[in-house]
């Protein structure tokens, strides 16, 4: 009987341990329901802590409503310990205060660029002859968004929007001639807002391409959530599992093979606001699009 009970208690003790472990992760949720790309990044996450799930078995990934959320107050959740993990493009500010793991989430994609237009404006787009006749049109951008100064420190006319869903309504009505989103952005895009904004067209054959890698970022001092974050992409993009989500997701897999964009025309923007030690000369990191001759 006693053996039974120090049995029982020794169990007991061991899941205490095992639930001590336990790591309740919050993460952003989408920003509205045009937002299609969140459930990418979710699946990434946890992807992503899967593979140091040895160490930490009975995590959970929490989703925290961030619906109309500023991408500047968003990362005032991880100062108020309301959120964990932020995935966003980076800048010198952002490393600064935050703690970015440096892996690209998605092979440097978020800096290639296609362009929602207002219809009026498509053939003359698709048809640009240099990039002055796009720098003389207006882009709308979120006012907190590194590709709001990225633009504007490359001569682009810019409308800064606070929020995400006001630019649609403003391309829709001609405040702003086109709004650039990732190119694993834009199509998803468009097929959720086309009805409700019947004068918005996609143009691909146009890309803007700049470096902005978008990052996991975690709070100053969060040192062990960073590691794991670090330990886990390394381990995804180094096995391959990673490169499978990208092929398979319904938000990207329409970007392979990669060949298919060498005919588009690229215009190459400089972003004078990276960190020096951005890993830009790692090939396993980023992805190549359109002709190297291109901008």
């Amino acid at each position: 009987m006693r053996i039974l009970i120090i049995l029982s208690i020794t169990s007991l003790m061991f899941l205490c341990s095992l639930m001590a472990q336990a790591q309740e992760v919050r993460v952003m949720g989408p920003r509205s329901d045009s937002d299609p790309g969140n459930n990418y990044f979710i699946a990434l996450t946890k992807l992503v802590l899967s593979k140091t799930a040895q160490a930490q078995p009975n995590d959970s990934v929490n989703i925290i409503n961030t619906s109309r959320v500023t991408q500047g107050r968003l990362f005032r959740f991880i100062d108020d310990d309301l959120i964990d993990i932020v995935w966003s493009g980076t800048n010198s500010v952002r490393e600064k205060s935050y703690l970015p793991i440096k892996i690209p989430l998605v092979r440097g994609l978020l800096g290639y660029r296609v362009l929602l237009v207002h219809k009026e404006n498509t053939k003359k787009i698709k048809h640009l002859n240099n990039e002055a006749e796009l720098k003389a049109m207006v882009a709308c951008q979120g006012a907190h968004w590194p590709d709001a100064d990225i633009l504007e420190d490359n001569g682009y006319n810019v409308s800064r929007v606070v929020h995400y869903d006001a630019m649609f309504k403003m391309l829709e009505r001609k405040r702003c001639d086109f709004f650039p989103r990732a190119i694993f952005e834009g199509r998803a895009e468009f097929n959720n807002i086309k009805d409700k904004y019947p004068n918005i067209r996609l143009v691909e054959n146009t890309l803007l391409q700049y470096p902005l890698p978008m990052y996991f970022f975690v709070k100053q001092g969060n040192h062990a959530l960073s590691k794991r974050l670090s330990d886990g992409l390394t381990k995804a993009m180094n096995d391959g599992s990673m490169l499978t989500l990208m092929r398979t997701h319904e938000l990207t897999r329409f970007i392979f093979p990669i060949k298919q964009w060498e005919n588009a025309k690229v215009f190459r923007l400089s972003n004078f606001n990276l960190p020096v030690d951005t890993p830009l000369n790692n090939p396993k990191l980023w992805f190549v699009l359109g002709n190297q001759n291109s901008g």
